[in-house]
């Protein structure tokens, strides 16, 4: 109300100037008065970088739709953070790239796909898994895959070749008798689009009767035998990051290598200096998409578009039918937009991919029940904590304060609680001779939680028997389930004590030194 009248305006305004007054006339000092050209200029506004531009070609649109280190999830775990993936998710994904992506989609898999973490505790053999992995493959519309190092764990080479599933390449893998194992091409077509892919797959394990071809040799053998007419020439791979970052500095004809993603994944970047690199999530978790225009040769390096906005504007009014303001953009260049897609639970849709997958754990189910069953005379098995607190209920009370102690709870609270894929982390022997087998509500009242014997070994028989004694706890019987994938922070020391039955200060093998 006080600043509404012109009088107390007036009064107001003259008292401000007055203290405006007497501040600049105090001290013997003349006013310092600031000249613009005595004010630092402005920063440049950075030039627009300017693309090169090669041989000029009637533009085609194409849609990548890429993973890579599956490493044999089939369905996304409630454990990370973030429990995205699964094949169900990404065959609903692929779904709406078809209907909506500019151009025809493809779908590659770039390898190490079939197992599931080399210490990860499963109750299904490695070669029931691969097998049912690739099935799935072929179902969700994988249209080439290389095959990984890790692969070759789960199959024997000639296995990997003829097992059902989606088509493989490699360009790298050679037989004893100087033949490949697999074609080192693939010329996939779908709408008029032909696309031609070298297979790069990374060094086979050692004990693995097959011989390698550098990336860069195998490459140009492989160059000789694409056709003419293809409309674009890429590599797939699962290189480690020294043989990629060494094949993509060679003038070798691919516009791009598109890769698993190494020892850490790499943002892709706009690049004008070599073949460019780029790179999948792994696990499956996220379908890495590309879209290409193409408005050069089949061997024109791709360019990522350095402005991503405008892209994905001009991409949605190609969509639209409206005018096509890319084709300016595009002369004679291979542009590329990458789209890392999250699976996640809104992609949740019943149809057969999930009914195999019903299926499929349905089987596990009858295995475990199967395996627990099968006993052997003098084998130690499983007696279960209830046995232990008998003479160790100060140990029992301890673990009872534990993460380990609830871990059936949160199969309850996810409702999972008849799932294979979880059972066997959250309770005590699933699967094992004269350990949890059929899910019924004893024996899970017997084997639930993360119990003693998970940690020190089948203790039935102790303490009478004395060939029955406990082990120390290990690092390898840990990362069995806290692996990378579902427990990417697990740090042997420190999570043991948070875990242990003596109270943080337990009888351990220290990780032995790296070689």
């Amino acid at each position: 109300m006080l600043l509404r009248t012109p009088y107390t305006f007036l009064t107001v305004a003259s008292w401000l100037l007055l203290c405006l007054g007497m501040a600049c006339s105090s001290g013997d000092s003349e006013p310092s008065i600031t000249k613009m050209e005595d004010l630092p200029s402005l920063p440049e506004e950075p030039k627009k970088q300017e693309l090169p531009r090669s041989v000029s070609m009637e533009k085609r649109d194409v849609t990548l739709a890429l993973v890579g280190e599956v490493r044999g999830e089939i369905e996304p775990c409630g454990c990370p953070t973030l429990p995205f993936g699964g094949f169900e998710r990404r065959g609903t994904q692929l779904g709406k790239l078809r209907d909506s992506g500019a151009g025809p989609v493809f779908h590659i898999d770039a390898g190490d796909t079939l197992v599931k973490g080399l210490s990860t505790k499963r109750i299904d053999k490695l070669e029931t898994r691969a097998r049912e992995i690739l099935k799935l493959s072929k179902m969700v519309g994988v249209d080439v895959w290389i095959p990984g190092s890790s692969d070759l764990i789960a199959l024997a080479p000639d296995e990997l070749a003829a097992a059902p599933g989606p088509h493989r390449i490699s360009a790298t893998w050679i037989q004893p008798d100087g033949e490949s194992l697999l074609p080192a091409t693939a010329v996939l077509e779908r709408d008029g689009f032909k696309l031609a892919v070298i297979g790069l797959s990374g060094p086979p394990p050692s004990h693995v009767e097959l011989d390698y071809m550098t990336p860069l040799r195998a490459t140009e053998k492989a160059m000789k035998s694409i056709p003419k007419d293809v409309d674009w020439i890429i590599g797939v791979s699962n290189l480690n990051d020294d043989e990629i970052a060494a094949l993509s500095r060679e003038k070798t004809g691919l516009s791009a290598i598109f890769s698993t993603r190494g020892n850490r994944y790499d943002t892709p970047t706009l690049t004008t200096q070599s073949t460019p690199i780029i790179e999948t999530p792994d696990r499956g978790r996220y379908l890495q998409v590309i879209h290409a225009r193409l408005g050069s040769a089949a061997s024109t390096p791709l360019l990522l578009h350095p402005d991503a906005p405008t892209w994905r504007a001009r991409l949605s009014a190609v969509r639209r039918g409206e005018d096509d303001k890319l084709n300016e953009d595009g002369k004679g260049r291979n542009l590329g937009l990458i789209n890392t897609v999250p699976l996640s639970a809104d992609l949740d849709k019943t149809g057969a991919i999930s009914d195999r997958l019903v299926k499929y754990k349905a089987d596990r189910r009858v295995e475990a029940a199967k395996n627990a069953g099968h006993t052997k005379p003098h084998t130690p098995t499983y007696a279960s904590s209830g046995a232990c607190v008998n003479c160790h209920s100060s140990e029992f009370a301890r673990w009872a304060l534990t993460g380990h102690a609830q871990a059936w709870l949160a199969l309850v609270q996810r409702k999972e609680t008849e799932n294979p894929e979880c059972v066997g982390c959250h309770t005590t022997a699933y699967g094992e001779p004269g350990g949890l087998g059929e899910l019924t509500a004893s024996n899970i009242r017997k084997f639930k939680g993360v119990q003693c014997e998970m940690c020190h070994g089948p203790l039935a028989g102790h303490p009478s028997d004395p060939n029955v004694t406990a082990k120390p706890i290990q690092e390898s019987d840990c990362i069995r389930c806290h692996d990378e994938a579902n427990s990417p922070d697990f740090d042997f020391e420190t999570y043991l004590p948070r875990a242990s039955c003596q109270g943080g200060a337990p009888s351990i093998i220290p990780k032995p030194p790296d070689p």
